[in-house]
């Protein structure tokens, strides 16, 4: 955010700009949660890290080693919670680089019976010089961990670790501690053991930098117990949020005096559905989309602009002589806001609220409706509520299907048959079912498998059937996700989504067959050397060039002689590439006894470095 304009469009950041390490320090350990994931998105972060210079998501997508090299290393170090049945639909390709990083995915469910909504970024960064503190970093955001185009609010907080605890973090590092408890108890698996050093250094951390202008920050989570984030009063409004319902709209018009004093920005589509006497309490926006449209024939590339939808969660406050900017992820909805009879929402939130004086950070029009903001907008013109047509209703009755389908406890189990593994789900407890109406079909696949249909799931579902077989497949395919496919019959509506299973039995040696499936050849073995290689300061494999593939990677030709002046300086700067590459050699070695995909001369430029690894090795 800036301090001159935060809501100002054209002040936008990459999502991976959130895991950029300050100069000084490298990236250590993050907990991150969000309502729905794609995998292609979760994959982005950990290559970001690894590729600092790479920004660019096409490029960064084109090469799967660099994913899988980069899943490697990070898969340990970060762990990311969503909404169980909010994983989008994946391509097999995706599907079986995340074979390496399906333990850091978990899905956990809303104690309230809602969303599981709180978009939430805990980073943990180590200092390069050991006198130098540990720095975290918190990021609030009203997006997702997936790749759209709506416009969406972040929040990015840096602080350094003291003695002395903040109380002010309590309630993040309630929802840190919280999020293991919330998965599926027949299937739970085991945190990540970094968590608890992570919450105890958020517990000591002291912001710096407040933006906007702000002297204070506070957090509140909803959802977890009855002391949550409360509607804000004060004396004017200003309410962003892609989704409202009237009973919200109607506590945030309390007390504010003339409608002039509530402003209300939203999708015109929800509005529609709101009744016109509540509407009519506030002074009513949406965002204009010819406004958000990009104008290809006038620019040379997108702009900040180049927008899809609103998808920000925001409400400024004036109050007295302070403003109150609270953001984060709860829209005016009754399941994020409004506690029920148990004190708890029914969604689980995180919002952040900035306060500071006027003088410091302005009134409403000063931070919201920026001219560059203003353009954006348009006034509301009330269409006819939206009709339920079958269409519609079948959706919504597919959405119920899927709540169901994500609780139930799923077992992948695998057995060897020849040289594949037979894949049979089965339900890991006897206690939960669910039974399809007349019309509706279920469809489960190994989503590993492309061009699919799936197999008919409906009496595992209800229990008829205890075993549903899946098919074989060869073992560097072999991952807990499954795809599912909801079908209406008679509306032919579709759903589909990606859910999570217990891995039972899986041979050993899997995540290795993952390896030989990708580098499959000795031309891919040398583009990976030249991966781990080029992280020594040469450039990276993603710098400049239209193709992807910087001018240093192609400048290594075919030949292990090219690999020589890399090797030789990772063995000078003992930066631990060369011990990256033994594993790798050693990992390559087929069980089965076929041939190494390692080429012959490059076996022998190995036996020469390995005695200077060992003794270097020795001396640490």
């Amino acid at each position: 955010m800036s301090a001159d304009s935060p809501f100002d469009p054209e002040n936008r950041e990459l999502y991976t700009a959130l895991v950029r390490a300050p100069d000084g320090y490298s990236f250590g350990h993050a907990i991150a949660t969000t309502y729905s994931l794609d995998f292609e998105t979760a994959l982005a972060i950990p290559i970001s890290i690894v590729f600092r210079d790479a920004e660019n998501r096409d490029e960064m997508m084109r090469s799967p080693l660099a994913l899988l090299q980069s899943v490697e290393r990070m898969a340990d170090r970060i762990a990311v919670y969503c909404d169980r049945g909010r994983i989008k639909e994946a391509n097999p390709n995706t599907a079986r680089l995340m074979a390496l990083y399906e333990k850091t995915i978990v899905e956990v469910a809303a104690p309230g019976g809602g969303a599981f909504h709180p978009k939430l970024w805990c980073i943990r960064f180590e200092p390069q010089k050991k006198s130098d503190p540990v720095r975290m970093r918190v990021a609030i955001l009203s997006r997702n961990l997936t790749n759209d185009r709506c416009w969406d609010l972040a929040l990015a907080l840096d602080g350094a670790v003291h003695d002395e605890e903040n109380n002010g973090n309590c309630p993040l590092t309630k929802l840190l501690r919280a999020l293991p408890r919330l998965t599926n108890p027949a299937t739970r698996p085991a945190p990540p053991k970094f968590l608890p050093s992570l919450i105890s250094d958020l517990e000591r951390t002291w912001w710096e930098g407040l933006p906007a202008g702000a002297t204070k920050v506070s957090f509140a989570v909803n959802g977890l117990d009855g002391d949550g984030w409360v509607l804000p009063h004060g004396e004017k409004l200003a309410v962003l949020s892609p989704f409202v319902t009237a009973p919200v709209l109607e506590r945030l018009a309390k007390g504010y005096g003339s409608r002039e004093n509530r402003q209300l920005i939203s999708r015109a589509e929800e509005l529609d559905g709101i009744d016109p006497e509540v509407r009519e309490r506030f002074s009513v926006s949406t965002l204009d989309e010819r406004a958000t449209e990009y104008e290809a024939e006038a620019t040379d590339g997108p702009k900040s602009s180049d927008l899809e939808g609103l998808h920000a969660k925001a409400y400024l406050v004036e109050r007295g002589s302070r403003l109150q900017i609270h953001l984060g992820s709860a829209n005016a909805t009754t399941a994020a806001t409004i506690p029920t009879k148990g004190g708890k929402t029914q969604n689980v939130e995180v919002m952040a609220t900035l306060d500071g004086p006027k003088t410091r950070m302005g009134t409403i029009d000063d931070a919201l409706f920026s001219e560059a903001f203003q353009r954006l907008l348009a006034i509301y013109t009330p269409s006819d509520p939206p009709i339920l047509d079958e269409a519609v209703k079948a959706e919504k009755k597919l959405e119920e299907i899927r709540a169901g389908i994500s609780a139930l406890p799923l077992d992948l189990c695998c057995s060897e048959v020849d040289d594949l593994i037979q894949l049979e789900l089965q339900l890991a407890t006897k206690d939960k079912r669910v039974l399809l109406p007349d019309g509706v079909r279920c469809f489960v696949r190994a989503i590993t498998v492309p061009n699919e249909q799936g197999y008919d799931a409906s009496r595992l579902l209800s229990g008829s059937d205890t075993v549903l077989a899946l098919g074989a497949v060869p073992l560097g395919d072999v991952t807990r996700w499954l795809g599912i496919r909801l079908l209406h019959e008679k509306t032919k509506v579709e759903l589909t989504f990606t859910l999570g299973a217990r891995l039972v039995g899986v041979p050993e040696g899997r995540d290795a067959a993952v390896l030989r499936a990708h580098i499959a050849n000795v031309g891919n073995f040398l583009r990976y050397l030249s991966l781990l290689l080029g992280t020594l300061g040469e450039g990276s494999f993603l710098e400049s060039d239209t193709g992807g593939e910087g001018q240093w990677l192609r400048s290594l030709g075919d030949g292990t002689t090219s690999l020589l002046e890399p090797m030789v300086r990772a063995l000078n700067l003992e930066s631990g590439e060369l011990d990256e590459i033994g594993r790798l050699i050693e990992r390559l070695d087929d069980p089965a006894g076929n041939e190494t995909i390692v080429p012959k001369d490059f076996l022998a430029l190995w036996k020469s470095f390995e005695p200077l690894i060992t003794r270097k090795r020795g001396r640490r």
